[in-house]
């Protein structure tokens, strides 16, 4: 590959830190890629752990993509329904490379368009949202990978979003590379990293944790299955 791929990772207000940070992280050490941030503005701003971010452009400065990167979060109604955020997506889907997510981010490129016509994923928790979109075909699965679309499940497949992403545009030895750098061999200490393996305690404690993020999102998801 002679010449680098601009990857941009959105951020915005509440987002997910691990989401956008873990490819971050892995995908900035690619020498192939130009990985930077970007947001609707400059300022600086929370994350959902508390952690302030400051992005490298705001919208307006942001380079031409190759590689649109866009993160999750527990609340990203703000972002589906902002009209120059949408507006921006959908120009920079239409010339990017690659069109991709982690985790809730899916919602956020669904409401632009930009998954129509692709399998693609997102964090268990929101499977039934992404669903709402008729032309979109909902996959549960880690890392689902449609030609140019990739997206990945929820925030730690951050780490196996990159690693897939970098194994797609630049190949297995780089990717595998990347893998044995960052010494990713996950040995979690419980088994409850899914709602099929979790404790039936835990499954129902963590879905009421959810319904409460997501009593807004319902209602919009629920107006457009009415529309």
């Amino acid at each position: 590959m002679a010449d680098t791929m601009n990857v941009g990772i959105y951020i915005f207000e509440n987002m997910t830190m691990l989401d956008g940070f873990a490819p971050l992280q892995i995908l900035s050490f690619v020498e192939q890629f130009n990985t930077f941030t970007f947001a609707q503005s400059k300022g600086p701003m929370r994350s959902d752990s508390g952690a302030l971010l400051t992005p490298d452009y705001d919208l307006e400065s942001c380079p031409p993509l190759d590689i649109l990167v866009m993160p999750g979060g527990g609340d990203v109604l703000p972002q589906m329904t902002n009209p120059d955020v949408q507006a921006f997506l959908k120009r920079a889907g239409e010339s990017a490379k690659y069109v991709t997510s982690v985790c809730t981010g899916a919602l956020i490129l669904a409401e632009a368009g930009l998954l129509d016509g692709y399998r693609a994923t997102t964090h268990w928790g929101w499977i039934k949202h992404l669903s709402a979109y008729p032309n979109i075909e909902v996959v549960d699965e880690r890392v689902a990978v449609d030609r140019n679309r990739i997206t990945g499940g929820g925030v730690t497949a951050g780490i196996d979003f990159a690693l897939t992403l970098i194994a797609e545009v630049v190949g297995p030895p780089v990717a595998q590379a990347m893998q044995l750098v960052f010494e990713y061999r996950p040995s979690p200490p419980f088994n409850a990293g899914s709602p099929d393996s979790a404790p039936k305690e835990v499954l129902e404690m963590v879905q009421g944790l959810m319904g409460q993020q997501t009593v807004e999102l319902d209602k919009f998801i629920e107006a457009k299955r009415a529309a």
